[in-house]
């Protein structure tokens, strides 16, 4: 939907962007106090994930996402029911009473994101699967680009018209889920490189940035519980931050340099960064006696620095688990 993304060089405000959000994404799976959590910064990641999607055959599309989506979502759900297993086995001394059909969670039918016990931030990857599918065939729709926008708009619409229906809908393979992401992802795909490259030129960044952010705040007043209002929030969070990130592009600190490592490995983070902190917040917590706050920072700090070290390993020996070719 909207015009097919043209072949480009990453967009360095969009690899900073992705490191910080995925940052967060590892916050909110440590134990902090649930007053720092202002939005679904999934729907961040839904948004960047429709920023680049081409408009192609169905074949090549599909073999694209199983390659730099399914796969790598089979691989960590494998990967975490084995880390599971282990776990079990170094508390309990057995494997008496294990539960063997977590295997099985992927064919739950629910209402909810969170049922996949094995490694739960994982149903982030199953759904945005289903979502890129669903997309393409919604693309097919109208094949001229010229009725695209108002189509995608519409689409839109009638999700947020229907939105009390589909929240109370019990599908299998995260379906009702992505039907109400949806929107995110088509968004992302009508202005989330154009406002890229217009932030990335522009001086009207150091504006935008900082009114984004008031208008953010000042929703927050709005005591209305509305799907299409936190669509609204996160479109506002979403231009603010790439306004106020499109200033550092082409920085070369080594913290810029970090975040965009981060953002450029964001697969692998979201893949694996719960079978780590499960261990580690078990760690400190018991031999720290902090406040939530500062142990979630701990947490956070440590789980990402572990990562970092494994990055270049993955992205060496095993690529196709994170949707890399060798």
């Amino acid at each position: 939907m909207g015009s097919p993304a043209p072949q480009t060089k990453r967009i360095d405000s969009i690899d900073l962007f992705k490191g910080i959000a995925i940052a967060v994404i590892v916050w909110k799976h440590t134990y902090h106090p649930q007053c720092f959590d202002l939005i679904s910064v999934s729907s961040l990641f839904f948004i960047l994930s429709g920023t680049f999607i081409k408009d192609e055959p169905f074949v090549p599309f599909l073999k694209k996402k199983i390659q730099t989506i399914l796969i790598p979502f089979l691989f960590f759900y494998l990967l975490s029911f084995g880390t599971r297993l282990v776990f079990h086995l170094a508390q309990n001394r057995t494997l008496h009473g294990f539960a063997w059909d977590s295997i099985l969670d992927i064919f739950t039918i629910s209402d909810h994101c969170n049922y996949l016990s094995v490694n739960i931030p994982l149903w982030f990857l199953l759904c945005l699967f289903i979502m890129q599918i669903l997309f393409w065939i919604l693309n097919k729709i109208v094949p001229s680009h010229k009725y695209r926008t108002g189509w995608s708009l519409l689409i839109i619409g009638v999700i947020y018209a229907g939105y009390p229906a589909i929240e109370k809908w019990h599908t299998p393979f995260m379906f009702n889920i992505a039907i109400e992401c949806l929107p995110y992802l088509i968004v992302g795909n009508l202005f989330g490189l154009k406002i890229a490259h217009y932030l990335s030129v522009s001086t009207s960044k150091y504006i935008l940035a900082p009114a984004a952010f008031v208008l953010f705040i000042a929703l927050q007043y709005l005591r209305v519980d509305f799907g299409l209002l936190i669509f609204v929030e996160s479109l506002t969070i979403f231009t603010g931050t790439l306004a106020l990130l499109a200033c550092f592009e082409g920085n070369r600190s080594p913290i810029c340099n970090t975040i965009r490592t981060l953002g450029k490995a964001s697969l692998l983070i979201m893949g694996i960064h719960a079978l780590i902190l499960a261990p580690l917040q078990t760690i400190v917590h018991t031999l720290s006696k902090l406040p939530h706050l500062l142990t979630g920072l701990i947490c956070l700090i440590l789980t990402l620095f572990i990562i970092y070290l494994l990055i270049p390993v993955v992205n060496k020996y095993i690529p196709w688990a994170v949707g890399k070719k060798k």
